[in-house]
């Protein structure tokens, strides 16, 4: 195997037609299709599914190979840029985790003097964390998951060569107004929350709010539910009415002041672990490692 018949195989999966890859790549399609053709022997299994007409998609086996290929493909890019490329990149893949996003917000002011940055924060859920760090490169997934749920997700990971790490495990979180007759409380209980309106953003919806979650919502607030499209907004309604947001952890102290908020644990049998995905067997880079520290400094400051 060799690097000239990944990019063959990625140019024919891109463009669909063994003709085209080979005019796009300025090579004759008979060289084309023996590269490839060389390449499946040695594998041992067929990339593609052929027709008369050439190719009519790929095997499972062949799609999940072109997704190593191109990822292959791009840390070999990478590499070949590297020394006329200063850029300084960081790629995250987080749920709505307030303190996950203060540390990005740090990480990229202690660099702000650097003028090769590629930064990047992209909002999702466990699943989509899992693809963006397995697929596309991502350095790290900040996910948080449910305690009974943690097997099962350990499983996935793994099947999917993937590290977690556990950083805290802790009660969900009820946040409201700080002068709501729920703000004196040292916990919350659901049947409290009675009466109260419960607003979510839509990411929100991708983070650990699992099927438990959900069925005590329906239970004290079946209907009184609004989503918004806008953090900012979701919190300005709880700072303004009868209503409440539920957390993965405690709102860190510059929102609850913005807002006029507090935050304080659900009392029920429901804990969520919050931790970090990384593919495995690969070394961190030093962004990541910088942004680890950071974001473990803003999970001490509001435990």
């Amino acid at each position: 195997m060799n690097i000239q018949q990944i990019i063959y195989v990625v140019e024919v999966y891109k463009l669909h037609s063994f003709s085209l890859a080979a005019h796009s790549l300025f090579v004759s399609q008979p060289r084309l299709s023996q590269a490839i053709r060389d390449l499946e022997r040695e594998l041992g299994f067929d990339i593609f599914e052929r027709n008369r007409k050439g190719i009519s998609g790929t095997t499972v086996r062949g799609y999940e190979f072109i997704i190593q290929a191109r990822n292959v493909l791009k840390q070999f890019s990478s590499l070949e840029n590297f020394k006329e490329s200063p850029v300084s990149s960081f790629h995250l893949a987080t749920t709505l985790v307030s303190q996950a996003q203060n540390a990005f917000v740090n990480l990229c002011s202690q660099n702000a003097q650097n003028p090769h940055l590629n930064f990047d924060m992209f909002f999702c859920g466990c699943y989509e964390a899992v693809d963006r760090v397995k697929n596309f490169g991502y350095d790290l997934g900040i996910v948080t998951i449910i305690d009974p749920q943690l097997s099962d997700w350990m499983s996935y990971f793994k099947s999917s060569k993937l590290d977690f790490h556990d950083l805290l495990c802790s009660k969900y979180q009820i946040t409201v107004h700080q002068n709501s007759d729920l703000a004196a409380r040292s916990s919350i209980k659901p049947e409290d929350l009675e009466g109260y309106t419960y607003i979510t953003e839509k990411c929100s919806r991708m983070n650990s709010l699992t099927l438990q979650v959900y069925s005590l919502l329906d239970k004290i607030c079946p209907e009184a539910r609004i989503t918004v499209s806008n953090t900012d907004i979701m919190y300005q309604f709880v700072s303004d009415n009868r209503a409440f947001t539920l957390d993965c952890m405690p709102l860190d102290e510059k929102t609850c002041r913005k807002y006029s908020l507090v935050s304080r644990p659900l009392d029920e049998n429901l804990r969520v672990h919050f931790g970090y995905i990384v593919p495995a067997n690969m070394p961190l880079s030093q962004l990541s490692i910088t942004y680890l520290e950071l974001l473990k400094k803003e999970l001490l400051l509001h435990r």
